[in-house]
């Protein structure tokens, strides 16, 4: 049964940045990746931490748990070199009686529920908010944040109703019950 859920966006190829992630984030059961998982770019500057080969490595080791979506800077080897067959631009996932679409954000969703998370990407900016009875949750970039968090991840506590952001330092940057 999945209870906690690790929340990650726009890696870009920045690697000891997602190992920091997978080494500081504790127990997960799933891994929801929002996208723009190895490529940075022809917009974005390529990320200290480049190495999407290595990124790609890790990613892989837990293609089992990852339940991802594709980006727009995700073609279909970044797919094949991370496990999966293809990537869906969107996907939408009910866990714990909790409905949850996933999608990169480049795109309006809609979304096809009145009631769960929407959880997207592509901005780099993290933030939780909620409309009305549906709880939007951006993650940010792990490798290129447009916030001044230095980068961020989200976490879902389906056991307890919490999403949490939180810094690649561990500071829990807001927390809001569902």
């Amino acid at each position: 049964m999945v209870k906690r859920i690790l929340v990650i966006s726009d890696t870009h190829g920045a690697f000891e940045r997602t190992r920091q992630i997978f080494n500081n984030c504790g127990r997960f059961d799933l891994i929801v990746h929002c996208g723009d998982y190895l490529n940075h770019g022809p917009r974005n500057p390529i990320p200290d931490d480049y190495d999407p080969l290595s990124l790609s490595a890790i990613l892989k080791e837990f293609s089992s748990v990852i339940c991802g979506v594709r980006g727009n800077c995700d073609s279909d080897v970044d797919a094949l070199l991370i496990g999966k067959r293809r990537l869906p631009w969107s996907r939408t996932i009910n866990l714990q009686g909790v409905n949850i679409i996933i999608s990169h954000g480049h795109e309006i969703e809609k979304t096809p529920f009145s009631r769960g998370i929407a959880i997207n990407g592509h901005s780099h900016v993290s933030e939780i908010k909620r409309l009305e009875e549906v709880l939007s949750l951006n993650p940010g970039s792990v490798a290129l944040p447009k916030d001044r968090s230095g980068g961020s991840y989200g976490i879902i506590d389906l056991s307890e109703r919490v999403v949490f952001l939180v810094s690649l330092t561990g500071k829990i940057l807001d927390r809001t019950v569902f």
